[in-house]
């Protein structure tokens, strides 16, 4: 993977849905004015820009990049070069975003479709987002060349403080796990059957191949890596 280098723009790109709002706040303790939010506002309908100022903008910027709907990393800042992010299990990814989105989204400007009909409806038509966030399209032929070339650290939010000790010594920062915070959990009043986590990694393959092999990074050596 890349090594930091802090004469660059960083990159944090927040997946929604990946305890992003936690780690932002380890981010804002470590960087404080120096760190850039980039965030869609989802009442307004506003898209996130890029700040005015410095000709060579921030040095840190924290939130979400989404190719699809206009305001990727390469809309924003094509020049940068090194990013950090934090995946988590797709199908677990979904499920919380689908009850996050039933109690907040109602006075969004455009509100997300499939919301009515159930979780099993919701699964069946959400298509996960997660790889437009990413800083150079992805595939099933590229996947491992993009976080092996593009970014610091891939952490997995079922690892969390791992995670961020990772991150933190690849930044030349310290983290104490024991601080961490729990921010904007969404209880959940649906549970999914096994049917239907069966029949969502059958529709999305290469999701779950991205997060596979960022949590295998993660896995413990064996005797046989020895």
């Amino acid at each position: 993977m890349r090594t930091f280098d802090p004469s660059d723009v960083l990159v944090y790109i927040h997946v929604p849905k990946t305890a992003g709002s936690a780690v932002r706040e380890v981010f804002q303790q470590w960087y404080g004015d120096a760190m850039v939010r980039n965030y869609y506002d989802e009442r307004t309908g506003r898209p996130p820009s890029r700040p005015d100022g410095d000709s060579r903008g921030p040095r840190v910027v924290f939130g979400h990049f989404n190719r699809d709907r206009g305001f990727g990393v390469e809309d924003l800042y094509p020049e940068a070069r090194q990013f950090l992010t934090i995946l988590r299990d797709p199908f677990e990814m979904a499920l919380s975003n689908y009850h996050y989105l039933r109690r907040t989204a109602d006075d969004w400007k455009q509100r997300p479709d499939g919301l009515e009909g159930g979780l099993e409806s919701f699964l069946e038509a959400h298509r996960p987002n997660f790889l437009n966030h990413f800083p150079r399209r992805v595939s099933e032929d590229n996947y491992v060349d993009v976080i092996e070339q593009c970014f610091i650290e891939v952490g997995v939010a079922e690892r969390l403080p791992e995670s961020l000790v990772r991150i933190a010594a690849a930044l030349g920062r310290t983290f104490e796990p024991a601080r961490l915070s729990v921010v904007n959990a969404t209880p959940r009043t649906q549970f999914p059957t096994p049917a239907m986590r069966e029949a969502y990694e059958a529709a999305h393959p290469l999701e779950f191949a991205v997060y596979r092999y960022a949590a295998g990074r993660m896995a413990p050596a064996t005797s046989e890596d020895r």
